[in-house]
C-alpha cells in the first residue's frame, strides 16, 4: 500500500452498530499477500495516549466492543463496532488506526484518522 498510513476519517452515532472494509492492496495495485499477518483496530482517546487498553480495540476474536473478519482470499479486513463500544464513545472526535502485526518488528499502522461519534436525543 502506498504512503502508510492511509488518512481517512469517519462518523458514527452512538448507541449503533458501525462496519467499515478496508481492501488492502500493494503498490501495484494487486491484492496484498495476508496470509500469517494479524490485525487490530483501536480508537484511543487522544493521539498521545499509549495505554492499554485502548479505549476500543477489535481483533479477529470477537468481543464485547465488537470483532474483525479477516478474508487472505481478497486482501481485505472489515471491522464490526458493536452498539456497546460505540456507546461508549459518546459524543468527541477521537483517533483510530488498523494496524498490521500489532506489536511485531514488522509492525505496519495501514490506516488511521478521527473517528467522530455523536449521540441522537431520543424522542
Amino acid at each position: 500500500m502506498p504512503d502508510l498510513p492511509l488518512r481517512w476519517r469517519t462518523a458514527t452515532v452512538a448507541g449503533t452498530q458501525w462496519a467499515a472494509t478496508f481492501t488492502l492492496l500493494d503498490d501495484d495495485g494487486t491484492t496484498m499477500d495476508i496470509g500469517g499477518k494479524t490485525f487490530e483496530f483501536v480508537i484511543r482517546p487522544d493521539s498521545a495516549d499509549a495505554t492499554a487498553p485502548p479505549l476500543v480495540k477489535l481483533t479477529a476474536t470477537a468481543t464485547v466492543q465488537g470483532y474483525l473478519t479477516v478474508d487472505t482470499v481478497t486482501a481485505t479486513v472489515q471491522a464490526v463496532l458493536s452498539p456497546t463500544a460505540t456507546l461508549t464513545l459518546g459524543t468527541g472526535c477521537r483517533p483510530f488506526a488498523l494496524w498490521m502485526d500489532p506489536g511485531l518488528p514488522g509492525q505496519t499502522c495501514l490506516v488511521e484518522g478521527p473517528f467522530y461519534s455523536r449521540l441522537v436525543p431520543t424522542a
